[in-house]
């Protein structure tokens, strides 16, 4: 290569060295002065941001917390104080009509009260009404009974009642057969019974218990035909009851003849009665005949009471 071409190549390379240093100076002065002006532009427009951001926020804060808080405030007054103002008015009406609505479902509470309260009186007094008919038909019933077993004008065969004594002889023909004899009345008659000519013994004991623990109204103590009447109070009581009481020791042989309604003759006192016998109504000191086919019977019209039964 000749010193020509050598020089003009260290001239080019010469050149492209300083183009290139001027290229990066310039470059790296660009972007010096590039961050510096955008350090400086940012720098003040940070700055003001943040300095502004906390004030201008601050200040937004307050001016709307001032506002709101002004604006709330007398809202909230309002508020407060409207419902007051405004109810104040408007419920005179509504308390009225409240008063009314109480005052009409008072009267019908009342009223519906009063509905069960007459219902209910209603209820006891039908109920009192029942029970006074019952009581009064139970009383009547136990009148009708009783007074079918106490004497009185209309019933002058009604016999009382009482407790049974002794189970083994109960009562025959509603008389009964008592621990002790009675007083309150006390009469005697005098039998005599004649079937087919021959006198019936009337036995001694009739009417009293074997082991003598009961006695009934009607008995005897001996074999004389005296039957004694002795009842807790004044009683109608005839022949056929101590036909009855005689009942199973009363012989055998007659009992057809007991039974016969036809056949017989009647005499009370010596006089003759018609009917049956056994209807004959015991009187005091009364003598009666009875007789079966016994035409030449004797006919009692006389006997001599002892004075231990005067009457």
């Amino acid at each position: 290569m000749s010193k020509a071409s050598r020089h003009t190549s260290k001239q080019g390379q010469t050149a492209n060295k300083q183009s290139n240093n001027r290229s990066s100076k310039q470059n790296g002065l660009a972007n010096k002065q590039t961050g510096s002006v955008s350090e400086k532009q940012t720098g003040p427009v940070t700055k003001q941001t943040s300095n502004q951001s906390p004030d201008q926020t601050g200040s937004a804060n307050k001016q709307t917390a001032n506002v709101v808080g002004k604006q709330t405030s007398p809202a909230s007054k309002q508020t407060t104080a409207a419902p007051v103002k405004q109810s104040s008015p408007g419920n005179k009406p509504f308390t009225r009509q409240a008063i009314k609505q109480d005052r009409r479902e008072e009267r019908q509470r009342r009223f519906e009260q009063q509905q069960r309260a007459t219902r209910k009186k209603r209820i006891i007094i039908i109920g009192v009404i029942a029970a006074l008919v019952v009581l009064a038909a139970g009383i009547t019933s136990h009148a009708i009974i009783n007074n079918s077993h106490n004497p009185t004008a209309q019933n002058p065969s009604a016999l009382p009642t009482e407790q049974v004594f002794n189970s083994a002889y109960p009562p025959v023909d509603g008389i009964y057969c008592d621990q002790l004899e009675q007083t309150n009345f006390h009469i005697h008659v005098h039998l005599s019974i004649w079937i087919n000519g021959q006198q019936i013994t009337v036995p001694q004991g009739t009417g009293i218990a074997s082991d003598g623990s009961c006695f009934y109204w009607l008995h005897t103590h001996d074999t004389t035909g005296v039957v004694h009447i002795e009842a807790p109070q004044i009683a109608t009581l005839n022949l056929g009851n101590f036909l009855d009481i005689w009942g199973k020791e009363f012989p055998q042989s007659y009992h057809d003849e007991l039974a016969s309604s036809t056949g017989w003759k009647i005499y009370v006192d010596g006089k003759p009665v018609t009917g049956d016998f056994n209807k004959v109504i015991f009187r005091s000191h009364m003598l009666i005949t009875i007789m079966y086919n016994s035409p030449k019977a004797p006919i009692d019209t006389i006997y001599s009471w002892p004075a231990s039964l005067p009457q």
